[in-house]
């Protein structure tokens, strides 16, 4: 059996927006095709794009999220301490954990980290490209850091157990919460810059930066921030999925990408931050949840039995327990 844990996706904001379920839909995560593990569903926040606030539009996000998995408990269930994570992997289950991608989505109020907490939220992820009361985000010019708001809710994540996440921070933001923080910290969904020069991917002083935090970093399948050759493309754009020809191979580069932060020291660091319904592209390889099983076994022939069960699910479940109350 193979145990899949992912640490992003943004099926909930495209199940919401569409109005879809999540039992089954046409997007590229469903239950009827997530293999067992563990999944991290986002809450999506793109400020510029929804016509209500920050929070008020999360909550929304966050309805839709309790309404799916509550009428689907027998086949998911959530997961809000270590203890119902193990379980879900221990019984070969199927979990899901609430997440917030945009930290917009506290409008300023270190009073609203505790009402996440309350709602079943784990882990927040700073910034969404663009600055907020936090941070500045990866696509900032100006690429400021951590505000004082931003520290102190840092400082408030660690001492609730929501972890803290790193993804689409500026780079000046990332080196601010390393100093910041006092717990692991996740690169959810964040690839090597080395192999592909990609904005939001991380230098290899990042990554070992974040080896020395004992954080986690999940390899996203977008293809923009895979292969060197597509990087300069729109994540959104209208032409992106027609540069990715069908005999490329989104395994054979997600694999790259692990061999090379475990050369730099990372293999207890390195797992799945997929991206499903985030990105506009995909390699046929990778184009839905069910592929993952696939990906693994691949990792198990090119890598070893070792590196396919840490990146399955066994560096997740470490960073789980470290972080965690």
């Amino acid at each position: 059996m193979i145990c899949i844990c992912d640490a992003h996706c943004d099926t909930i904001s495209e199940i919401y927006e569409k109005n879809l379920s999540l039992p089954s839909n046409d997007g590229m995560l469903d239950l009827e095709r997530m293999p067992q593990g563990i999944q991290i569903f986002a809450a999506f926040i793109d400020k510029k794009n929804i016509k209500c606030t920050p929070m008020n539009y999360c909550i929304k996000l966050i309805k839709k999220y309790h309404d799916e998995i509550g009428k689907n408990s027998e086949r998911i269930s959530e997961c809000l301490s270590y203890a119902d994570a193990e379980r879900v992997i221990r019984d070969g289950g199927r979990g899901s954990i609430l997440s917030v991608e945009g930290g917009e989505a506290l409008e300023g109020n270190i009073a609203a980290l505790d009402m996440y907490y309350s709602l079943g939220v784990r882990l927040i992820t700073l910034t969404w490209n663009y600055a907020n009361e936090l941070a500045d985000g990866i696509t900032e010019a100006r690429s400021g850091g951590l505000t004082d708001f931003g520290r102190e809710a840092v400082a408030r994540m660690n001492e609730l157990g929501i972890i803290v996440d790193v993804s689409h921070l500026s780079e000046r933001g990332f080196w601010d919460v390393m100093e910041a923080t006092s717990k692991p910290v996740a690169a959810s969904h964040s690839n090597a810059k080395a192999l592909c020069p990609h904005r939001r991917n991380l230098t290899d002083e990042q990554i070992a930066a974040l080896i020395k935090n004992r954080g986690f970093i999940g390899i996203n399948f977008c293809p923009a921030f895979l292969d060197k050759n597509l990087a300069d493309l729109d994540m959104r754009g209208e032409d992106y999925a027609a540069h990715i020809r069908e005999d490329m191979s989104g395994a054979e580069s997600v694999i790259s990408h692990i061999e090379y932060m475990f050369s730099l020291g990372a293999e207890e660091n390195v797992g799945l931050g997929s991206d499903f319904d985030g990105i506009a592209g995909a390699f046929s390889d990778l184009c839905g949840c069910e592929k993952t099983v696939c990906l693994i076994e691949k990792i198990r022939e090119r890598m070893s039995p070792d590196a396919a069960e840490r990146v399955s699910h066994g560096n997740f479940m470490r960073f789980l327990s470290e972080t965690w109350i």
